[in-house]
């Protein structure tokens, strides 16, 4: 992937995650104003509701109007009603109206009064909250609700409850609720540059390894197909020769044939394995005839070249496992064994049983792999000894396909160097 290529997809999910972010924020304030809006005044939309209801209240505010006037004829037929709490409510005012839309309780509303000189009389909808801004020396918001009212001069009762406190508050609120969503989304883009970041390593190092793997498997391609390729033209050029005079050549073919066959067929199981692919055909086994299977012809190529070969089955325990899958890896664990040891060398299988796992451990006291090879050493092409690779016809790919074989079994392999010389293999995998 170019450099131009990653800084564009970096960009972009830089935009798609700021954005998101953006969205995110916005719309949790939005919710959040709108239900601040609806319940700030539901508890005074409620309060005047009761009020309203309340005969007691405009009985009591009645009774005050008439008390300061001294002309009015109903005076003395009317007795002071008891005190309702809901008078003293503060922050609230009962105007009686006459017809003409008269303020006629202006002595019992006192100094209050001049705030309210401004206030009309609205008759177009009765019994309905509404809210009513006066605009004077300093601006009042009122919600208010008007009742018709049948005694003497009172045509209308309407009751008022200031709401500049919860306005004020509100308006508070948002500017804090804006302000915490544009300082968390400046912090969010901080966030999404660096989750940009992190997003794009997954992708390179796949990416790089996709290279990797094409250059690689390319490169061991090629060197197969170059040798049939000279053998075939030698054949042309020496169209009189027989076939024992030229079996050299196409021996040495078919052997680049059946290499190459080989390395195509590891080639198709590392990518099933990456495209998730790699199916499984479990069964339940008896481990220790397993091992003993898997191992018997290692044993004698191992007595064929002088080698110490031991098998050591500590416990037995019933696994389930793919039985093809695994026998691959330990043949390649054991191959490698082989290859990498000389004569007088011991080659040794200790299996094991603990709470979950049966662990396996194939150790050889040949060459002891360095700390940088123990790193790499399941990478796909990864050779430690290069140059005796080449002898023994490997490509690379053995051990990263192990890898992944056991990883299919939800498994682990690692490795160990062992003292004094040498290295161990440990496969751990479920028993259940």
């Amino acid at each position: 992937m170019n450099k131009t290529l990653s800084s564009r997809q970096r960009s972009t999910f830089f935009f798609l995650n700021v954005s998101a972010f953006a969205g995110i924020f916005i719309f949790l304030g939005m919710i959040i104003l709108q239900l601040l809006n609806q319940t700030a005044y539901q508890e005074t939309d409620q309060s005047l509701t009761e009020m309203s209801q309340n005969s007691e209240l405009v009985q009591q505010e009645i009774f005050r109007y008439i008390e300061g006037s001294a002309f009015s004829p109903q005076r003395s037929e009317m007795q002071e009603p008891p005190n309702s709490p809901s008078s003293n409510r503060f922050n609230t005012q009962v105007i009686l109206w006459s017809e003409t839309g008269v303020i006629l309780n202006q002595a019992a509303i006192g100094g209050r009064f001049s705030e309210l000189e401004e206030l009309e009389l609205q008759t177009d909808s009765l019994d309905t909250i509404e809210t009513v801004t006066l605009t004077g020396d300093e601006e009042l918001t009122f919600h208010s609700i008007t009742q018709s009212y049948a005694f003497d001069e009172v045509a209308y009762v309407q009751i008022l409850s200031n709401v500049n406190q919860i306005q004020h508050s509100l308006k508070t609120f948002r500017i804090i609720v804006i302000g915490c969503m544009i300082v968390f989304w400046l912090l969010s883009i901080g966030i999404s540059y660096w989750l940009s970041s992190v997003s794009m390593k997954p992708i390179l190092k796949a990416w790089q390894k996709q290279q990797e793997f094409v250059e690689n498997a390319s490169h061991e391609l090629r060197t197969p197909l170059t040798i049939i390729q000279n053998r075939l033209e030698g054949l042309f050029r020496r169209p009189e020769h027989t076939i024992i005079e030229e079996s050299e050549s196409i021996a040495q073919a078919l052997n680049e044939t059946r290499r190459l066959t080989g390395l195509t067929t590891d080639l198709l199981t590392i990518a099933r394995s990456d495209a998730n692919q790699l199916t499984l055909d479990k069964e339940k086994i008896l481990s220790a005839d397993f091992l003993q299977e898997v191992t018997a012809p290692f044993q004698e190529f191992a007595s064929m070249e002088e080698k110490s070969f031991i098998l050591q089955l500590e416990q037995s325990p019933t696994v389930q496992l793919d039985r093809k899958k695994i026998v691959q890896v330990f043949v390649i664990l054991l191959d490698n064994a082989l290859k990498y040891t000389q004569q007088g060398d011991e080659i040794r299988i200790i299996a094991t049983q603990t709470h979950k796992w049966w662990e396996v451990h194939v150790t050889n006291t040949g060459p002891t792999i360095s700390e940088e090879g123990k790193q790499h050493l399941f990478d796909r092409f990864y050779r430690e000894d290069k140059s005796r690779s080449k002898e023994t016809g490997g490509y690379g790919l053995g051990l990263a396909i192990a890898k992944q074989i056991v990883e299919e079994h939800q498994g682990s392999i690692t490795v160990s160097d062992l003292a004094p010389r040498g290295v161990d293999f440990c496969i751990k995998l479920p028993l259940n």
